[in-house]
């Protein structure tokens, strides 16, 4: 039996889903459940995986909860640490009995067809569809800009200044550079800073996505052709899920102090 615990928003909820699909594939014998903690998920909008993707999660059974309480708080009061891997990364101790499902590492994400969306076109607002059709009949180039969180207090320290003006330059001219008329569409929670500080020749603004349905963002990411990521997860998958993208370029530094996640990206990323 392995336990899994989940944390984070949409983006790192594909990441736990991907680990729980290699833990699945790896030990098809054991017994895969999952802890789906208030605390640790509803900083953004909660368990959301299962609306946005088909998805067969990990049950929570009563059990899996206090076992992973239990040691948590064996943890806390003597420092043992034997059944428990709490490290975000690589797996370190592979006798553990719970562990984070946050991983966010190459190789434990799941080659072909893993997930899928459980989203249709025919459900998309007005504004998507148009969208949608414009980035399948051009070659669309998805840019993401993420601000909002990033700059409260909680993650200022974390995230301020690794994905600055320099790297969105040095990504818009490698892009122009390759491809032939590119055509930009603009995701961002902080439009008026794009504006200000990423002149582009007549981009395509989406704004309209907000809250609980800002994932719609990810899915339109997810057909473009070409792909300019921020240090999130979120665009990280809109550039993975969906259209095989013929060029990604992503961010040196990812958090602060300088650090960069070096496993996990695809070989065929672009790294500025």
């Amino acid at each position: 039996m392995r336990v899994l615990v989940y944390t984070g928003g949409l983006g790192n909820q594909l990441f736990c889903y991907a680990f729980t699909q290699y833990l699945r594939n790896k030990y098809p014998q054991e017994s895969i459940l999952g802890v789906y903690n208030r605390t640790r998920l509803n900083e953004h909008y909660g368990l959301e995986i299962n609306r946005w993707f088909n998805v067969c999660l990990p049950r929570q059974k009563w059990y899996s909860s206090i076992l992973t309480y239990f040691l948590y708080a064996v943890k806390k009061v003597t420092g043992w640490t034997g059944l428990l891997d709490l490290h975000q990364g690589d797996v370190v101790n592979p006798n553990a009995i719970v562990g984070w499902a946050f991983r966010p590492v190459n190789k434990y994400v799941p080659q072909g067809e893993w997930i899928s969306w459980n989203v249709s076109k025919e459900g998309l607002s007005d504004r998507n569809k148009q969208v949608l059709l414009d980035i399948e009949s051009t070659n669309s180039v998805f840019l993401h800009v993420r601000r909002g969180d990033y700059l409260s207090p909680t993650y200022k320290q974390m995230f301020e200044g690794c994905c600055g003006i320099d790297y969105y330059q040095k990504a818009i001219e490698y892009i122009n550079q390759h491809v032939e008329n590119p055509k930009y569409f603009i995701f961002s929670d902080d439009i008026a800073w794009t504006k200000d500080n990423i002149p582009l020749d007549s981009p395509t603004y989406i704004d309209w996505n907000t809250g609980e349905n800002s994932p719609y963002d990810m899915y339109l990411m997810s057909h473009c052709k070409y792909a300019i990521i921020a240090n999130s997860t979120f665009s990280y998958w809109g550039a993975r899920l969906g259209r095989k993208k013929d060029i990604v370029t992503y961010p040196t530094r990812w958090f602060n102090p300088p650090h960069m996640v070096s496993d996990m990206f695809p070989q065929d990323w672009l790294k500025l």
